[in-house]
């Protein structure tokens, strides 16, 4: 299948899934995601402001700072494609940016270098076993990744209704490192 195919389906399978089972799944990720010790052991980490299919982020993201980690959120730059990243510090500091998605407000919120960030957690409408995510075609996150000061660990966090046997990788994808489910913790196989 071609990319806009999978994307389809993968569309498909998120819309067959309830509102409580997204719910209760994102719930049981947010416990889950503190078992990879990446991501509790750091000390800053990228975070996405959920969609409302996505995997809610809001409680990871209280976790992370109620454990002393930065929390940070990338906002997209028009015209460009490319994210900047921002620390999160106060309520009020996300805003609906020029997509629709809530991000940082770049007044509110100051700017942390690619590499600072220890971790960052991905959306993404698939992913399989072997590390590749399928994203929404824009390619903000694979060219993040493919920043020279990038060094961070790449986690998904995904339902399992969204993961797919095998997804086709271009070159300048970035396989993630791990991912997390509501069933499980897949690592990233070679």
């Amino acid at each position: 299948m071609t990319k806009p195919e999978l994307r389809r389906l993968a569309r498909a399978r998120l819309a067959a899934l309830t509102p409580a089972e997204r719910a209760r799944a994102s719930a049981a990720i947010a416990r889950r995601v503190w078992q990879v010790a990446e991501l509790a052991g750091a000390r800053a980490l990228l975070v996405y402001a959920a969609l409302p299919e996505e995997v809610a982020t809001d409680g990871i993201a209280r976790e992370a700072q109620r454990r002393g980690i930065a929390v940070l959120y990338p906002r997209c730059l028009p015209g460009s494609r490319t994210l900047a990243l921002h620390r999160l510090d106060r309520e009020d500091g996300l805003r609906r940016g020029h997509v629709g998605l809530l991000e940082p407000d770049a007044e509110l919120c100051p700017a942390v270098p690619v590499a600072e960030v220890d971790a960052a957690l991905v959306p993404g409408l698939a992913w399989d076993r072997a590390g590749r995510r399928l994203g929404r075609g824009a390619g903000y996150y694979d060219r993040l990744f493919a920043d020279p000061a990038w060094r961070g660990f790449r986690c998904g966090l995904y339902f399992a209704a969204q993961e797919l046997p095998a997804l086709p990788a271009d070159p300048w994808d970035a396989p993630l490192h791990a991912v997390v489910t509501e069933r499980e913790v897949v690592r990233r196989t070679r």
